[in-house]
């Protein structure tokens, strides 16, 4: 896998203090070169790292080596800081960083760097090397770190607080010995719909009165190794009509933590009582889906307001058609007169 990213810090500028004409000028000036200086900088990186995950079995007082490929898209040098943290990946799939041995499951400072500032050529690629030296007391299970590539360069004249830039890569470590493989569904439920006066939108969310439903899958890695996994949800009908099939995507799952799958229904059903199920797929390896786990939930497609809308064009027709007959016969009656 290779990844193509960058990820910014932005800096805040001020607003001089003088008169009103010149304060004016200058924060415009102020709004403007910055942006400008921005959109430069994050041109002049333009990195791609792989891979972007890195797994390595490693058994505990063993030595790997390795090496991350580095492409430098740009016209010019990058020079870059390299370095290692911890990482935690949150509920919402969100990243949380820290410094190395943050974590218990931290493998950061087991990693021996040659450099810690490196330099690519503009249009070229560079592999880096890297050692992975595994303690003799290494606890069996799943071990991480994600070596981070930094923008080292100097801030153009004039700028002031540059935008740091940086990629990185994941590192999985599986130490082996006792490991345990298991993943759990915890909740998967699918918004019921009642109140929507539109059909259902193509590509999902939609604001009212269209039909907008919401499915939320949470899935538990109850191991003590990560798991690369495969996510999909089905509905079809239990009594209505309508069915759909949402590939939910692959993500890496750390032990001990829950990930969640949020999104809408790309196409909604119209009318009726669904069945939702999620499958989960995993194995021993990023590659490898030979594991499966189910759970199912239930939802309505129950168009209230169209209903209570169509009873009342009947009920007005009714009406209508009663009170014309009603003229029709007096206006016969008239006639015979």
């Amino acid at each position: 896998m290779v990844l193509r990213s960058r990820e910014a810090v932005r800096a805040a500028w001020g607003r001089p203090a003088a008169t009103v004409a010149v304060a004016l000028v200058l924060s415009l000036l102020v709004l403007a070169f910055p942006i400008e200086a921005e959109e430069a900088r994050a041109q002049d990186f333009d990195l791609t790292v792989s891979p972007v995950k890195k797994e390595l079995t490693v058994r505990p007082g063993e030595r790997v080596d390795f090496t991350i490929t580095l492409v430098n898209h740009t016209d010019g040098d990058l020079k870059l800081l390299v370095y290692p943290m911890d990482f935690f990946i949150r509920p919402d799939n969100s990243y949380e960083f820290n410094e190395p041995g943050y974590y218990t499951y931290s493998c950061s400072k087991w990693i021996e760097m040659r450099r810690d500032r490196l330099t690519v050529p503009p249009r070229s690629q560079h592999e880096e090397p890297f050692t992975l030296v595994v303690p003799q007391d290494a606890e069996p299970g799943g071990h991480y770190s994600v070596l981070f590539f930094q923008d080292a360069s100097e801030p153009p004249p004039g700028m002031g607080v540059k935008p740091t830039y940086r990629i990185g890569s994941l590192i999985l470590v599986t130490v082996p010995g006792d490991i345990v493989r298991d993943a759990e569904i915890k909740a998967l439920s699918v918004e019921s719909d009642f109140f929507s006066l539109w059909g259902p939108p193509e590509g999902g969310e939609a604001g009212w009165p269209a039909r907008s439903m919401k499915y939320h899958l949470e899935v538990e890695n109850k191991g003590n190794v990560h798991l690369t996994l495969q996510a999909q949800l089905t509905y079809r009908a239990g009594a209505g009509f309508g069915s759909g099939v949402i590939d939910l995507g692959e993500i890496t799952i750390l032990p001990g933590t829950v990930r969640y799958f949020d999104g809408y229904l790309p196409s909604p059903p119209a009318l009726g009582y669904f069945r939702a199920e999620a499958v989960i797929k995993y194995g021993p390896d990023m590659y490898t889906f030979d594991t499966e786990k189910r759970a199912g939930s239930g939802f309505w497609v129950l168009p209230i307001l169209w209903i209570l809308f169509i009873l009342l064009i009947g009920v007005g027709l009714r009406y209508l058609i009663r009170y014309l007959r009603g003229r029709f016969r007096v206006s016969l009656k008239v006639a015979r007169k």
